[in-house]
């Protein structure tokens, strides 16, 4: 995962600001304000306050505005670029003063990354244990300073910064997370289910069977299956394959292996078999994606 800030909005009502589709995730941190939000083409509108955080993991259209149905307007007819490349989104309308951090997140091979997959279309970290997280504040605002006054070394500390609030973010979606919630950030508080995720990551390339994970979170082989497929929304065998493919495309792109031996070194014994399970979770053949990377 790495985060990155991309703009500074400074908005007075009354505003309106659609973003368009986005090619990686964005979020929004709120320093100043409270403006509303929702995805463009449905939800409901929700408003933010001073350390909300909220992420939009798939790019979607989005609308940021001063109260719901306020006129809007394309982002790209409402920021300038300043000489560092810092993006300035700015309406001034006049009114009650909104000021906001921008930036994009971006999951390491996104359509097969177990925690990308299963997050929402929007989600907004608020109200944390009764009161706004000071860490996510204090973080939002030392971003806000290195933005707004830079020195030597502020991109890197925004970079470092942004990447730090994005682990709290989802740290602190995760701990919202009820009881029922379906998926792999739930899975995470389900000790049983939780340990054969652990068995799946460090050792991909082992054939793992429903029976050897069940034994090891100490459930009969019915019951784990039940529970791992209720509680991650995929079956064990398709979670490993996710997880394999996952790692195999590092392989092909950061450390530049053939695709039979990245597929040797994901757990598979044919490049046929590595190959047509890759084209099932990415869409492209491995061979295809090593070239495009």
């Amino acid at each position: 995962m790495e985060g990155s800030v991309f703009s500074r909005a400074a908005l007075s009502a009354p505003f309106g600001v659609e973003s368009g589709v986005m090619s990686t995730g964005i979020f929004h941190a709120v320093v100043r304000g409270h403006p509303w939000v929702q995805l463009a083409d449905h939800g409901e509108p929700l408003e933010l306050e001073p350390g909300d955080v909220v992420m939009f993991p798939f790019g979607d259209n989005h609308l940021i505005t001063d109260v719901p149905g306020s006129p809007h307007r394309p982002i790209g007819l409402l920021t300038g670029v300043d000489e560092r490349g810092m993006g300035h989104l700015v309406v001034e309308g006049g009114g009650s003063r909104t000021s906001l951090i921008c930036g994009s997140v971006k999951f390491d091979a996104g359509e097969a990354h177990p925690v990308f997959s299963m997050l929402p279309a929007m989600f907004r970290v608020h109200d944390l244990d009764g009161q706004i997280s000071s860490v996510v504040e204090s973080l939002i605002k030392l971003i806000a300073v290195e933005v707004d006054n830079p020195v030597p070394g502020s991109e890197i500390v925004v970079a470092r910064l942004t990447d730090v609030l994005i682990v709290y973010v989802l740290r602190a979606y995760i701990s919202q997370l009820g009881p029922d919630d379906v998926g792999w950030l739930g899975a995470l508080k389900d000790p049983a289910i939780s340990e054969a995720i652990g068995l799946i990551h460090r050792n991909p390339e082992h054939q793992w069977t429903a029976r050897e994970l069940a034994e090891a979170a100490g459930l009969s082989r019915s019951a784990f299956f039940t529970r791992f497929r209720q509680t991650v929304g995929e079956t064990p065998a398709e979670y490993l394959t996710r997880w394999r493919i996952h790692l195999a495309t590092k392989l092909l792109r950061d450390e530049d292996y053939s695709v039979a031996v990245a597929g040797r070194q994901v757990g598979y014994a044919t490049e046929a078999a590595f190959s047509n399970a890759f084209l099932r979770v990415m869409g492209v053949r491995p061979g295809a994606y090593r070239r495009a990377a």
